[in-house]
């Protein structure tokens, strides 16, 4: 995985946990080539927070600090609705339900974090 940028420790323990929450339930549910696409898509996520800023309209903040829990989020979503079967269904779903109120909580706490450095 590549190493994301974080604005502080306090980011990087919301979203570390979040995104660890993420491979499990992803890792359990899947075969190891979906396991790695997933990771690469996330990967992509990653660089794209990592290169945040460097663009002539790219500057906001509070944008960056949301980049990796809401695009991950929308990536494990649809990641789930592809892997999702009649077998899995109740998991998947569970999974989903756990991952949405773990999002909010690091929704939450990214939202109570004020610059340090500007």
């Amino acid at each position: 995985m590549v190493t994301p940028i974080y604005a502080s420790n306090e980011h990087r323990q919301a979203v570390e946990l979040y995104i660890n929450t993420c491979f499990e339930f992803a890792k359990d549910l899947s075969t190891k080539t979906k396991y790695n696409n997933y990771i690469d898509v996330v990967n992509t996520i990653i660089e794209y927070h990592n290169g945040y800023g460097k663009g002539v309209k790219e500057n906001n903040y509070y944008d960056w600090l949301m980049i990796i829990p809401i695009n991950i989020s929308v990536a494990t979503n649809g990641f789930f609705a592809g892997i999702e079967s009649r077998n899995n269904r109740a998991t998947v779903r569970a999974y989903k339900v756990v991952l949405e109120q773990l999002l909010l909580d690091t929704v939450d706490k990214i939202e109570l974090l004020e610059p340090e450095n500007e």
